[in-house]
């Protein structure tokens, strides 16, 4: 598998998609197809990323809250 064949799908791309890039690749005139393409599996590793942030963002604060109960009960103050 050459390198570009590797990033697509490393990018998320399907093996039709990847064939399907690579052929257009070899025509002249399909840059903007290309680009679309590549924009559009951009949004959805952007998308990925923010859905993965939130999940991210949650286990932090229960990490958070839980680090702050365990302060609370060893000093002696258990929080209800």
């Amino acid at each position: 598998m050459d390198g570009l064949s590797a990033l697509l799908e490393k990018a998320g791309f399907s093996e039709a998609d990847v064939r399907h890039y690579l052929e257009l690749s070899r025509n002249s005139g399909t840059e903007a197809a290309r680009m679309r393409m590549l924009h559009g599996q951009r949004g959805r590793i952007i998308d990925e990323l923010h859905r993965r942030q939130q999940v991210l963002d949650q286990v932090d604060y229960l990490i958070w809250q839980t680090e702050k109960e365990n302060s609370n009960v060893k000093k002696g103050r258990k929080r209800i």
